[in-house]
């Protein structure tokens, strides 16, 4: 085998060349408006392959009239002899003028969409022996493989802010899932770099020769995933990762960090603790009813600051269990002194680990005294120390902690609310809130000196926040979390819960200071006989591109027709068959049944500013659990339903609330445009 035949190269596809061509030596990207875009493909080619240049993508919004290309139907639909096809053919290839490519608007970046938007993109090409006359190469052999590489372009620096040059990055495989990683310059293809698939289409040319494309279908819909990942500023050879594969080395010590531990501690605990405390405050100022004539008494608003406390109360035992799940399995030695009544000693806990041995001692309950039966947990610690024997009962119960006087050992038997909410003293005052939240607020690092350990193990009673609750900063419950990360040991957390994708698609948008993707496509030819002097082939880049989101602004509307109920009378509506089933448990039976007492205007309400607003009260007893048949016995639902109706629904539901949130949004003038139908009847 010589050193000529290695010598190939990819050109633009072979039906555009028509004399001094004006397409590049590059491949081109085809664009098709049409679910069957493989048939039109297949016929353009076997009829008239030079007319695949109308193909060629251009920048297009919806507001654009369609392309001529879309308005042709390239297959044929009448069967014709083969002489007769065969002449149409000739005559073509003779009329056939040169194909210049459209020229692009100006100041337009040419953005590809997805298949939702009836959008489909092919890059094509032509694989050729790099000698005068460009002779077509034939891939031979299971040695020789072809395909295409996506390349996302950025600066060396990898992040975007439009002034600086941009360089090629390589979707690869890495050490802790795919990333890109910038591609040393003319360095051909990188290690590990995924290659997508090419498949070959036929035609033939001016002297009825048969000859070979390839292409293959640009992965649009992959736009979040692309984006999604993070970004090597580093480039690696394709050289230095082919002795690496020959000769693998020791793995790549994993980082030591605390990231992963501290982002779970913060999923389970202190966001939700935030959110409840949030939730808490809002609730507290509905009870300022700025009106002296509220008809709502004394016992009322006790009765519903009880009815709250109960729910923090039943929030904060949940709270509280994940967090000793997550002490037990990040900080086994902190969790094992949670019984000790005394300041560990040094021997035992580190300087951090006492820190946040402390701070749990010294977060004291606080609202109300808690009912009959039950005990106020002096402390956090004591608490969490507590909360770990109640784990399966509170993960099998059924109700809502509703009433604390009911004899009930599925609850525990002490009470620590994360907030807790006291009666207000007059119709114009808020609620007025309490809690350990409010120590972590006024502290300082690690919390404030207040929170030193007090002699004789006694309970410290701090002194709220100054401010009014409406004011409290929550995100300041992050001092806590920060408290439990300094006592993290070393680890490479090879084995803790993985980062969520939300923090690693915020750390990917900042590095690439949210950059929106810009692409090119390189086709790729690899000989396997090859060696280190005949490197894979790589294509010239194709044009460049960005990849439409889902919900772009921009993108092609795919016509859909949903057709409602024609009769939408009594009458008409009863002949809808009911064959769509929803099957329910009996958890979420009792929760449908209990739903099934609270009307739309219930809910409006609930969400409203005073004076509208207007809460929704649990009625007596109304504890939850699951749904009851005979003899008690536990029963799910099986219901059937017709979705013509459930479609209807879903129509006026959806007017209620764009007409209901307008005042946000402002949105109803680009809602809905209606067209008369004459004579289009419900009843015949």
């Amino acid at each position: 085998m010589t050193a000529l035949a290695h010598k190939v190269t990819w050109q633009a596809p072979r039906p555009l060349w028509r004399g001094t061509t004006p397409f590049q030596a590059r491949p081109q990207l085809l664009r098709f408006a049409s679910d069957d875009f493989m048939e039109q493909l297949l016929a353009t080619l076997a009829e008239e392959p030079a007319r695949i240049s109308d193909r060629i993508a251009r920048p297009e919004t919806w507001r654009d009239p369609p392309m001529p290309a879309d308005l042709l139907d390239a297959v044929v639909r009448v069967p014709i002899p083969a002489p007769m096809q065969e002449a149409k053919r000739r005559r073509f290839w003779r009329a056939a003028p040169s194909a210049p490519p459209p020229a692009p608007p100006a100041n337009k970046q040419l953005k590809l969409y997805q298949p939702a938007h009836q959008r489909y993109y092919l890059v094509a090409g032509t694989l050729a022996c790099q000698i005068p006359g460009l002779p077509e190469r034939a891939v031979e052999g299971g040695h020789e493989t072809v395909g295409f590489v996506m390349r996302r372009l950025l600066p060396a620096s990898g992040r975007a802010d439009g002034t600086l040059p941009l360089v090629e990055y390589a979707y690869v495989m890495g050490s802790d899932g795919p990333e890109w990683q910038r591609v040393e310059a003319d360095a051909g293809l990188a290690p590990g770099e995924e290659q997508l698939p090419l498949f070959p289409l036929q035609h033939r040319d001016e002297e009825g020769a048969r000859r070979t494309i390839w292409a293959g279908m640009i992965p649009v819909a992959r736009r979040e995933e692309y984006l999604g990942k993070s970004v090597v500023t580093t480039p690696v050879s394709l050289a230095a990762g082919q002795m690496a594969a020959l000769k693998p080395g020791a793995p790549a010590a994993r980082p030591v960090t605390k990231v992963a531990r501290t982002a779970q501690l913060r999923i389970e605990v202190i966001e939700p603790w935030k959110a409840l405390v949030r939730a808490a405050i809002k609730a507290a100022d509905e009870f300022r009813t700025n009106t002296p004539d509220s008809q709502e008494s004394n016992a009322e608003r006790a009765e519903r600051v009880r009815d709250y406390n109960y729910q923090y109360q039943h929030q904060s035992w949940l709270l509280l269990l994940d967090l000793r799940k997550w002490l037990d399995l990040h900080l086994p030695r902190v969790a094992a002194r949670l019984s000790d009544t005394t300041q560990p000693p040094d021997s035992v806990l580190n300087i951090s680990e006492q820190a946040a041995w402390r701070a749990m001692h010294n977060l004291v309950s606080g609202g109300p005294i808690p009912p009959a039966g039950k005990t106020k947990a002096p402390s956090m610690r004591d608490a969490v120390r507590r909360i770990l024997a109640w784990e399966p009962k509170l993960d099998a119960v059924t109700t809502h902690y509703a009433d604390g006087t009911k004899a009930n050992a599925d609850w525990p038997d002490f009470h620590f609310q994360l907030v807790g909410m006291v009666a207000p003293p007059n119709k114009q005052a808020a609620a007025t809130l309490d809690g350990p939240y409010k120590t972590v607020l006024a502290g300082g690092d690690p919390f404030s000196t207040t929170l030193d350990p007090p002699a004789n193990d006694e309970t410290v009673i701090l002194d709220p926040v100054d401010s009014p609750d409406v004011n409290v900063d929550v995100e300041k419950l992050d001092r806590f979390l920060a408290l439990l990360a300094r006592a993290l040991p070393d680890s490479d957390e090879a084995t803790v819960q993985p980062i969520p994708h939300a923090m690693k698609l915020r750390d990917v948008m900042i590095k690439t200071a949210g950059d929106q993707g810009l692409f090119v496509a390189r086709m790729v030819h690899m000989n396997a006989d090859c060696g280190p002097l005949h490197p894979p082939t790589l294509s010239k880049g194709s044009e460049q591109f960005r990849l439409a989101s889902f919900f772009d602004p921009d993108a092609p509307v795919r016509p859909i027709t949903i057709t409602l109920p024609t009769d939408t009378s009594p009458a008409g509506l009863r002949k809808h068959g009911r064959g769509t089933a929803f099957v329910m448990s009996d958890l979420l039976c009792g929760q449908v049944q209990r739903a099934k007492g609270f009307g739309f205007i219930d809910l409006v309400l609930q969400v409203l500013p005073w004076p509208f607003h207007k809460s929704i009260k649990m009625k007596k007893g109304a504890e939850g659990g699951g749904c009851k048949g005979g003899s008690n016995v536990d029963i799910g639902m099986i219901c059937s339903l017709s979705i013509p109706i459930i479609t209807i629904c879903a129509l006026i539901l959806l007017i209620c609330i764009v007409l209901l949130l307008d005042f946000i949004f402002r949105w109803v003038p680009w809602f809905i445009a209606c067209f008369p139908l004459p004579r289009f009847k419900g009843k015949a």
